[in-house]
């Protein structure tokens, strides 16, 4: 099982060369700037985020392109995408580090990379009949401790309130 792929923006580019290549898609110089700036980001990222960045490195481009072309990038390999809770924003990160854990505040949406030593030589001690594991990506669901705390002292004052109505 691999440990990681990790792209520099220079591998991205060979990769996403190849992939338009073979799709027979255009090589343009948006692609390029959005990949760029997609592999700016240390951590996952939404494409707002994208469209911010491309406007302050001074190469703006309407959101639909950068939506389009993040989708390629995810098509192609070189990013992932991480699904959205309730209504909010997709995010996306780099194929880098690959084989970690997502844990996903149901609440407030907010996500966390953890590595669990444990679960990873676990899984990579796992063999599976006719498949061999590339990598893998677990999402925990639940509630932060911010937002646990939150409705804690929510519920508290509920019931002072319904104590002082009687």
């Amino acid at each position: 099982m691999k440990t990681g792929v990790e792209y520099s923006c220079d591998a991205a580019v060979e990769k996403l060369d190849r992939f338009l290549k073979a799709k027979k898609l255009r090589r343009t110089p948006e692609r390029y700037r959005i990949l760029e700036q997609a592999m700016a980001f240390p951590k996952q990222f939404v494409v707002d985020d994208l469209v911010q960045a491309m406007a302050t490195a001074a190469f703006p481009v309407s959101k639909s392109t950068v939506y389009s072309t993040v989708d390629l990038l995810v098509e192609a390999g070189i990013l992932r995408r991480i699904t959205a809770i309730g209504n909010g924003p997709a995010r996306y990160e780099k194929l880098e580090d690959v084989s970690h854990i997502h844990l996903l505040c149901e609440e407030c949406g907010k996500l966390k990379l953890v590595k669990d030593l444990n679960f990873m030589a676990y899984m990579n001690a796992r063999k599976f009949a006719a498949f061999t594991t590339s990598y893998y990506n677990l999402t925990v669901y639940g509630v932060c401790n911010d937002c646990a705390r939150r409705i804690k002292r929510e519920k508290s004052s509920n019931n002072k309130i319904k104590r002082t109505t009687k």
